[in-house]
């Protein structure tokens, strides 16, 4: 058992010294992401906290986040805002992604609690992502839809007692109708067509 035990901390040592570099550099580059997308003083850093050797290693590790200048650094499951949360996510994500040779990736309401500037920055790195993989994005937000190659418009209606799922391609006209619907919400005017056009 005594063994056991020094082989299990010594590997412990391994895992954690090479956490360690990594977590530098993916907060480096996460507070990069995260500046990008509106968030421009944001500060990151990666916690973390010495436990009994278990089956992850001889420490927990946290992301502390101050979203804001001259906030203390604080727990991110603990503060973060759901805007900030789809953000960090984003940015996570796009990291990730061009180091795991993937093709695609679901990005399913990554963008929940952001509009405006935000949202079309999200927008813009989603496009960025998709220069390299697909992306397969679930949106509310008319600036990711109006960005995409493909936009496919999903419903859901009961027939008979039960759930009936359809999806339409929409092109032309079609998008540019949903994309006034995204941006109005309700009545779609002629401007609001106009601007969903631009």
């Amino acid at each position: 058992i005594q063994s056991l035990h020094e082989e299990v901390l010594e590997k412990g040592k391994l895992l954690s010294t090479k956490r360690r570099k990594i977590a530098l550099k993916l907060r480096d580059r996460l507070i990069d992401e995260v500046q990008n997308l509106h968030m421009q003083d944001a500060n990151i850093e990666i916690a973390f906290t010495e436990t009994s050797p278990g089956k992850n290693g001889l420490e927990e590790i946290e992301f502390l986040i101050s979203p804001n200048k001259g906030e203390p650094l604080k727990s991110l499951n603990k503060i973060a805002s759901g805007g900030e949360l789809s953000r960090i996510m984003l940015a996570l994500k796009s990291i990730f992604v061009s180091n795991k040779g993937q093709t695609a990736i679901l990005f399913d309401e990554v963008d929940t609690g952001v509009s405006g500037r935000v949202a079309q920055k999200m927008a813009e790195k989603m496009y960025q992502i998709s220069q390299s993989i697909q992306v397969i994005c679930i949106s509310h937000l008319p600036q990711v839809a109006a960005i995409s190659d493909n936009h496919l418009y999903i419903t859901k209606e009961t027939v008979n007692d039960r759930t009936i799922t359809s999806i339409k391609q929409l092109v032309g006209d079609d998008k540019i109708d949903e994309i006034a619907r995204m941006i109005s919400g309700v009545e779609v005017t002629e401007l609001t067509k106009q601007h969903a056009k631009e």
